[in-house]
């Protein structure tokens, strides 16, 4: 039977060998017949063939391993060989009779059988798991006969003929699984295996882990399927578009031009008992530039509720920000701002885009009216003891000084105020001095000075 079933098998890779091989010359004039004994034609990649034996009244065997048609080349002695990619391939055998020294040809076909992993898509419902096997390989191969399905409860291999309708099993309790599929041929039961770690869902609905605004009208989706079902993204309850599902995490993307949008989760499950999860909305995060500084403004979703609300400026700096706007009047000129906000809502966390300018419209002053001094000494030998501010105080508005940390050390309301040190350690120390142009709008002066102890 074996030998038979060998046969069918060469004879579905025989459009592949009559393509490759036109010339095929393993008979001709004045040649004569050999017997080639390979110890087996049919096996699993990788698959080492093997000579057994040579005919008595033959000397010099050669083979050629991968023969493609016309004149016999490369001939090797070796009696094995290992085929490492799945196909149809000829073997040739090339000898000379003892008596008379006549060339002899033969030639075996040699089938190497793929051991692509069968992809396992479970979908769960209750107890019950189904899954839809299938059978994914390039073309040119071979598929799978059957599978040996492992449920992972103990209970007996089951074996099922490809191609299937899903295969279901109920399991006596919800314990977490592991499912193994091992693809197999009628010709020779090797191929290669699969397995999925199952975990019964423990929730009654679906629920997003993350809403992302990528950039302008795009928008990312993560959360994890619990079942492997398919789903629907819903617009303010309305279907934006379906997709296939798989069991774990799915991240999805898509566009929607409309602003101010409410987005939710709908699997195609009946075993849940809400099937929709709540909803994230969108925020309509705006940045404009005034000649004032950058005005942020946003639309808080009602009536969702909003937790850990964040402004984050420049990708490090946390600010303070009611909920629909916030105007950010420490810009200086030709630097760039970014912006993101963030919050959770419904346990779902929520990430705007980032938007970012370099505002041109407020004042670039290029002689600075008030001089902060480079460095202080504070030993009291008369000469630079203290920070004092020199030049057109009238338009100075505030000085802050931080220390190493980024922690305000030093704030100065008054323009004659002057500072010692404060018992700080030596070092270099920056600054923040908030000044009023001469078109009365607010300029912003980043710099260092240096204790020097």
């Amino acid at each position: 039977m074996k030998g038979i079933l060998h046969t069918i098998l060469i004879c579905c890779f025989f459009p592949l060998l009559a393509f490759s091989q036109g010339n095929d010359q393993c008979i001709g004039p004045n040649i004569g017949t050999g017997s080639i004994y390979p110890k087996a034609t049919v096996g699993c990649v990788p698959f080492t063939v093997e000579i057994e034996k040579t005919e008595i009244n033959s000397r010099d065997s050669q083979y050629i391993y991968m023969y493609v048609g016309g004149p016999p080349t490369n001939a090797v002695t070796a009696k094995s060989f290992t085929y490492t990619k799945p196909g149809a391939y000829k073997l040739m055998q090339i000898s000379y009779r003892n008596d008379n020294g006549q060339e002899l040809r033969t030639c075996a076909t040699i089938t190497v059988l793929d051991t692509a992993k069968i992809e396992i898509n479970p979908k769960i419902c209750n107890n019950t798991v189904s899954l839809n096997l299938s059978d994914v390989r390039k073309n040119g191969t071979i598929p799978y006969d059957y599978c040996y399905i492992n449920w992972g409860d103990g209970s007996t291999l089951e074996k099922v003929n490809l191609p299937t309708v899903p295969v279901s099993h109920t399991y006596t309790d919800k314990t977490d699984k592991k499912i193994s599929v091992k693809g197999g041929y009628i010709v020779e039961d090797c191929g290669g295996s699969n397995s999925i770690n199952l975990k019964f869902p423990i929730i009654n609905e679906p629920k997003i882990q993350e809403l992302s605004k990528t950039a302008a009208n795009k928008f990312a989706i993560s959360f994890t399927n619990e079942t492997g079902d398919d789903y629907a993204i819903l617009a303010n309850g309305q279907e934006l578009f379906s997709k296939k599902g798989k069991l774990g995490l799915e991240q999805v993307s898509f566009d929607n031009p409309n602003a101010n949008t409410c987005y939710s989760i709908q699997l195609q499950n009946a075993c849940f008992t809400n099937t929709t999860s709540k909803e994230v909305c969108d925020i309509n995060f705006q940045l404009k530039p005034t000649t004032d500084g950058n005005e942020l403004t946003w639309l808080k979703p009602a009536p969702e509720p909003i937790t850990n609300f964040t402004l984050i400026k420049n990708n490090n700096k946390s600010v303070a920000a009611n909920n629909s706007f916030y105007s950010d009047k420490e810009v200086t000129c030709n630097d760039q701002y970014c912006y993101q906000l963030k919050f959770m809502s419904n346990g779902s966390s929520f990430s705007s885009e980032q938007l970012c300018v370099k505002n041109t419209l407020i004042s670039c002053e290029t002689l600075i009216p008030i001089h902060v001094p480079t460095a202080f000494s504070p030993n009291n030998d008369g000469v630079n003891d203290k920070l004092l501010l020199f030049g057109d105080l009238e338009k100075f508005i505030s000085l802050k000084i931080y220390n190493r940390r980024g922690h305000v050390v030093k704030t100065i309301n008054y323009p004659y105020e002057a500072w010692n040190g404060d018992d700080q350690p030596a070092g270099i120390y920056e600054y923040m001095l908030k000044i009023r142009t001469n078109t009365y709008n607010e300029f912003i002066l980043l710099g260092v000075v240096t204790l020097i102890k």
